[in-house]
């Protein structure tokens, strides 16, 4: 008799949808990110994983290899499956951008804005122009940013903006950012904050360097 609550192996493989396979996996354990390939046929052909140290890769195999046979009905071969591991150190010293320049200029009502950010031995500059309302300048000064980011972006990676938002958090105002990295066919949701400092355009940028740094790999 079978238990309430309690996943069993389906009968007959179900159909794939890489975005939610994707975000069951990184559920597991240790998983940072996940990058599945599948065939023409819809089949996987190849799991990369990223994950922390702090257990055994066979052990992080073999709970993909589980989730795959309860939730997909699906044998995979373990050798399909690639798992690359990263001391707490490498997590916390990886590759990240700086902020290294900012400018911006009003004509009627119309904002236009660059940003510089500096990774490695590289400077790129994002632009980005449009109507000068309160929210839209944020919005603005986060797309710059992004349009810098993306320039130092991995093939087949890119970074879009989903909000932007001011509000006070005790007694400090606070900006959010949410972006969406995409990565092939897949996508992820990255959220930045930051303290406003000095002003809010500053603090945009800063909140959309926190939501990628440290998490988005890059070419620096």
């Amino acid at each position: 008799m079978k238990s309430k609550g309690v996943n069993f192996l389906a009968e007959t493989q179900k159909e794939i949808n890489l975005i939610q396979c994707e975000k069951m996996i990184k559920q597991i354990r240790d998983v940072l990110s996940v990058n599945i390939v599948l065939s023409e046929q819809k089949k996987i052909e190849e799991i990369h994983v990223l994950a922390e140290d702090t257990r055994n890769a066979k052990q992080i195999v073999r709970d993909i290899e589980t989730l795959l046979r309860v939730e997909y009905g699906i044998d995979l071969d373990h050798k399909k499956i690639s798992v690359v591991q990263l001391q707490k150190e490498q997590l916390t010293t990886g590759k990240r951008l700086k902020f290294t320049g900012m400018s911006y200029s009003l004509k009627k009502n119309q904002l236009e804005v660059t940003v510089e950010l500096t990774g490695g031995n590289r400077t790129c500059q994002g632009h980005s122009s449009g109507i000068n309302t309160k929210r839209n300048s944020l919005r603005l000064f986060a797309k710059a940013s992004i349009e810098a980011i993306n320039q130092f972006l991995e093939p087949h990676n890119l970074i879009t903006l989903e909000d932007v938002a001011q509000f006070t958090l005790g007694n400090q105002d606070v900006i959010s950012t949410t972006l969406i990295f995409c990565r092939g066919l897949s996508e992820e949701i990255l959220v930045g904050s930051a303290l406003v400092r000095q002003d809010d355009k500053d603090a945009v940028v800063r909140a959309t360097l926190a939501a990628v740094n440290r998490r988005v790999p890059m070419e620096i």
